[in-house]
């Protein structure tokens, strides 16, 4: 089986992860705002937004995925540019738990939607399509130095962080 090189991996990772945020922002603005939620041919995020599930101890869950997907962007963009080796392997191991727990939840989440309310959120499973590309992209990873330099992986971060605002 052909892995993806670290450096395409991070790069899905990083990509996803700015994709889960914005679908994960939205979310949020609208439920703090009450704002209603187009939703396209999906049309169950207000059954989702109005549902038990919707905050967890009085936390919107969208601004969970917020806090996560800012975390793992961060944690790749350390990784580009921390200069030893031990930093980079626990940074390493640090973006492999998150991107397994990022799935675990968006699993669950997606689990809940299909059995117990039967409606599902498009943005909610926008955010979990991209928790599922980390989490691919996260065991493609190796902890090995990239191919690319510190300079190259960052430039490539900051484009994408870009071109994503």
């Amino acid at each position: 089986m052909k892995y993806l090189s670290s450096s395409t991996a991070r790069l899905m990772m990083a990509s996803a992860s700015l994709i889960g945020l914005f679908a994960s922002v939205y979310l949020l603005y609208t439920y703090v705002t009450g704002a209603p939620i187009t939703c396209g041919l999906v049309k169950g995020c207000d059954i989702v937004r109005s549902s038990r599930w919707a905050y967890t101890y009085g936390i919107p869950r969208p601004l969970l995925g917020v806090i996560f997907y800012v975390g793992l962007f961060f944690l790749l963009i350390l990784r580009a540019a921390v200069q030893r080796r031990s930093i980079f392997v626990w940074l390493f191991r640090l973006t492999l738990l998150a991107a397994i727990l990022g799935f675990i939840e968006s699993g669950f989440l997606f689990g809940v939607q299909w059995l117990d309310l039967r409606a599902f959120c498009l943005w909610c499973l926008i955010s979990a399509l991209a928790a599922t590309v980390i989490a691919v992209a996260a065991i493609s990873d190796r902890d090995d130095e990239s191919i690319l330099t510190q300079y190259q992986e960052l430039k490539r971060y900051l484009i994408l962080f870009l071109f994503f605002i």
